[in-house]
């Protein structure tokens, strides 16, 4: 037995050493963790200085006084992972390769790690829609979405119901597009982030441009414009580029010329660029106007890629018909990935029947807690008879002592009303009126426990009184006060001390709540006179 310490000691040196050979890393780490959101050009700075470090193109690089190591645990290739994929996604990349994403997401799926689970899964999503593997995609999605609502990150849900949004907007689902948008446009209102608000508002007023939706585009663009001179060059630009386009909705050319020119010269625009060559050609200049198409053909955005070709395609047929031909064929085989991934339908599907059989998953859940409840319920129901009955046969002979006392009261009240003799019962019985006495008797207030105390003796002896003066809901809680102690035949100057006012006071309450109970005018008498030949 004495071998034990010594054997833990050397345990728990043996595990601080490992500890320490993975801190120096997991804290680089840490640092990039805190810069995604907020710094992500600096936090992908910092991955790429440890990806050199990683391949040992460079064996050391120092970032804030701190060797880049080489990863060698788990734990640091699951977070490396994770980064990598979030920083590239944050600054606007794609990145089709899923090997260090989907390693991150196994690893926090089988540590529990319920927050960077959650974010893996949303990076793991966007990369399977990069790939075009929407099933996939919206698996991944669509649980990130769920773990969401157990995380406080106002940044991580604008991010899900952003990614959700955009994947709807990929696969023309209109309606399940705009109502993530308007989700994540909450989100950033919330926090009260300018940026990510200009973001979302500039997505949703494409879309609603695009849906001929005018109304909608115009009270959004509303929205949006105040915070121009707040965003960043290429916020700005987008914005621009989008008010331009609603203005030609409008066929109001100077101003959609002036805002699309603003747009191109803060920062390269390609939706811009193709709506500044629809404009160049409704004037005339079709030099200008196929430059600007040419430039369009850059976008990510299939759609603006798709009108560009068509009105290239539509020029070079009467000029140049080798260079329509070559642009046809480029048109077509984008025609052609829009039939094959024609997904609006199927992505809805897939969307509808996560969220069915997560509602099937919440109402067994629900189902199982309540059945537990129900359980504890009748456990607790059980004991509290099983106890109650001891302890009643504890009170029989104060039980009969009671009865003695009626049966005394009984003889000596008999022309008092039944209603009296209850009150009287427990004015003789209750230790609580008699020592609502002693307060008034020594000047004392009572304290809200002891009020509580005497609400209860009420609703327990008359349980039919307070609901009868109070049947409109106007009395206030001082109002019940002075009901319950004149029906326990409580004098005024009683009622002055505990209830805390003159007695001129109590005189007045009681006129007034003969007018608010009763409908009647009157005095204080008659006032007191009505509660006492109150039905119980």
């Amino acid at each position: 037995m004495r071998v034990l310490p010594y054997i833990l000691l050397t345990l728990v040196g043996l595990l601080s050493g490992c500890s320490h050979e993975q801190s120096d890393t997991y804290r680089y780490l840490l640092d990039v963790e805190r810069m995604v959101s907020k710094e992500p050009n600096r936090a992908m700075q910092m991955i790429y200085a440890m990806e050199v470090a990683n391949r040992k193109v460079e064996a050391r690089h120092a970032i804030h006084d701190m060797e880049c190591e080489r990863l060698e645990t788990e734990v640091d290739s699951a977070l490396f992972g994770l980064l990598y994929t979030e920083v590239i996604h944050k600054i606007g990349m794609e990145i089709r390769d899923d090997s260090l994403i989907a390693m991150s997401t196994r690893y926090y799926e089988k540590k529990g790690n319920r927050d960077r689970l959650a974010r893996s899964l949303l990076h793991l999503g966007i990369t399977h829609q990069s790939n075009d593997r929407w099933r996939e995609a919206v698996a991944c999605l669509k649980r990130a979405e769920e773990l969401s609502v157990e995380m406080d990150d106002s940044i991580f849900s604008y991010d899900v119901c952003d990614a959700i949004g955009h994947l709807n907007e990929m696969a023309n689902c209109k309606d399940l597009m705009l109502t993530y948008y308007q989700r994540a446009l909450a989100w950033a209102d919330m926090m009260g982030n300018d940026s990510l608000k200009v973001l979302t508002l500039n997505k949703m007023i494409r879309a609603q441009v695009h849906l001929g939706m005018v109304d909608s585009a115009r009270a959004y663009i509303t929205q949006a414009q105040p915070l121009l001179s707040s965003l960043t060059p290429q916020l700005r630009s987008d914005l621009l580029a989008s008010i331009g386009s609603f203005a030609l909705i409008e066929q109001d050319t100077v101003k959609a010329t002036r805002y699309l020119t603003q747009a191109l010269q803060l920062f390269p625009n390609d939706y811009a660029a193709k709506l500044m060559g629809d404009v160049m050609e409704g004037q005339g200049k079709m030099k200008e106007a196929t430059d600007y198409w040419f430039e369009a053909l850059n976008t990510d955005h299939v759609q603006v890629k798709i009108e560009a070709y068509e009105k290239l395609v539509d020029y070079y047929k009467h000029h140049e018909e080798w260079r329509a031909l070559d642009l046809s064929d480029h048109l077509n085989h984008l025609y052609q990935n829009m039939r094959s991934n024609d997904k609006a339908e199927t992505i809805a599907a897939l969307q509808k029947e996560y969220d069915s059989r997560m509602e099937r998953h919440r109402s067994a859940r629900r189902l199982i807690i309540l059945t537990a409840v129900i359980l504890v319920l009748v456990v607790a129901i059980v004991l509290f008879v099983y106890y109650h009955r001891r302890k009643m046969r504890a009170y029989q002979v104060v039980q009969d002592r009671i009865k003695v006392l009626q049966d005394q009261l009984s003889e000596k009240k008999e022309k008092e009303s039944v209603a009296d003799m209850q009150l009287m019962d427990t004015l003789l019985n209750d230790t609580t009126v008699y020592y609502f006495h002693r307060m008034a008797s020594g000047g004392r207030v009572p304290d809200n426990a002891q009020w509580k105390e005497l609400y209860d003796l009420i609703q327990r002896v008359l349980p039919d009184f307070l609901p009868s003066v109070n049947r409109n809901g106007l009395l206030t809680e001082r109002d019940l006060r002075i009901c319950m102690l004149i029906k326990l035949r409580f004098v005024p100057t009683e009622i002055a001390t505990l209830i805390g006012l003159s007695p001129q006071s109590v005189t007045n309450s009681r006129t007034r709540l003969l007018r608010t109970i009763f409908g009647v005018k009157g005095g204080a008498r008659d006032f007191d006179a009505r509660i006492q030949q109150l039905k119980d």
